[in-house]
This record gives C-alpha cells, structure tokens and sequence, in this order.
C-alpha cells in the first residue's frame, strides 16, 4: 500500500510538471515566449521540488515547512490548471494529494 502511494505521489508531482508545460504553452504571447515558457516553467518546478520538496532535498527543511512547501507548490499546480479554465481538474489535483498524503501518515508513514 505504501509504495502504491508514493507511485501516486510521483504521478501528481509528474502532473503539476507538465500542468505547468501547459500553462507555458497557453500564454498570450508570441511563439517564442510560449515556447520559452512551456521549457522554463516545468524546469522551475523541478528545481523547486529538488531543493526544498523531494525525499532528498538539498535544503533540509523541518517536517511543517517540507509540508507547507508541498501543498504550495500542488496549488500552484492547481491554481495553473484554473487559469487554465479547468477549475475542477485543478481543485482534483489537490484534493488527490492532500488524501494521499493523509493516507500515508495514516498508515504511519510520512510522505
């Protein structure tokens, strides 16, 4: 059950990736810009997500900062796909990792 959750974890932060591609893409700019975009911002999330969100962040944070961090950058997912006009697949995003996580602490495992 444990390592079902983390594979659904890694699949939503995989989906906030390319949620942000997409929301690059979508801009109201000339082609270049999208393009630079639909790169920059999936490249910004994953850096974001190595130094303060993976299991081996370079910046340790305490337990309540790793989780504020966490639920920021997945509303930031969220909020990319409202802005989007997909309101209710960015609310879904949400509320599938905030049940994911409570799940695995559940189970006594951090997430």
């Amino acid at each position: 059950m444990y390592a079902t959750g983390l594979l659904l974890l890694f699949l939503l932060e995989l989906a906030v990736l390319a949620v942000g591609g997409w929301w690059g893409w979508a801009l109201d700019a000339g082609t270049p810009v999208r393009v630079a975009a639909a790169v920059a911002v999936p490249l910004l999330l994953a850096a974001l997500w190595g130094v303060f969100g993976s299991p081996k962040a370079r910046v340790p944070l305490p337990a309540a900062g790793k989780h504020a961090f966490q639920a920021a950058w997945f509303a930031a997912g969220g909020g990319m796909l409202a802005l989007l006009g997909r309101p209710l697949a960015g609310v879904a995003l949400v509320v599938s990792w905030a049940l994911t996580v409570a799940l695995l602490r559940r189970a006594g495992r951090p997430a």
